[in-house]
């Protein structure tokens, strides 16, 4: 009986170190904020959209990027730190940042994959709004 005990305990360990940031299928939304730790604290903000991809129908020159900038905030023992996250999908530069960001904040490391931002553009759509974005975002913490 202690043996199983002790193997139920161990499994249990096992899946409480987790590497990933829990995060709904759904995506992240527009102005949203996600717990990425507790101690110490941070908090990442889907906090601003800038899409210029060549909507769906159309034949363009260039095909465009998505960017996003996404809002680290946290408390350490110096105090609340707040710093920004560039990410891109698209036709990219070093200004937009990347689809894929390595960040160390307040102490842990995050590893921070980008791949989808949602709704892709349709011409015509006069409908679209930020507050309609979401983004699908990987969140690992290493």
């Amino acid at each position: 009986m202690k043996k199983y005990v002790f193997v139920l305990f161990a499994a249990m360990a096992v899946a409480c170190k987790s590497t990933g940031v829990d995060k709904k299928d759904e995506g992240i939304q527009y102005k949203e904020t996600v717990v990425l730790n507790d101690v110490p604290t941070a908090t990442l903000t889907f906090f601003e959209i800038e899409d210029s991809r060549c909507p769906e129908g159309l034949l363009c020159i260039w095909g465009g990027r998505a960017a996003v900038d996404l809002l680290l905030s946290g408390v350490t023992t110096e105090g609340g730190i707040k710093e920004h996250v560039k990410m891109c999908l698209g036709e990219c530069d070093a200004s937009t940042g990347a689809d894929t960001v390595e960040k160390t904040f307040a102490g842990e490391k995050y590893r921070f994959v980008l791949s989808a931002v949602n709704p892709y553009p349709k011409f015509g759509d006069s409908t679209r709004t930020k507050d309609k974005y979401s983004i699908q975002l990987k969140i690992e913490k290493k």
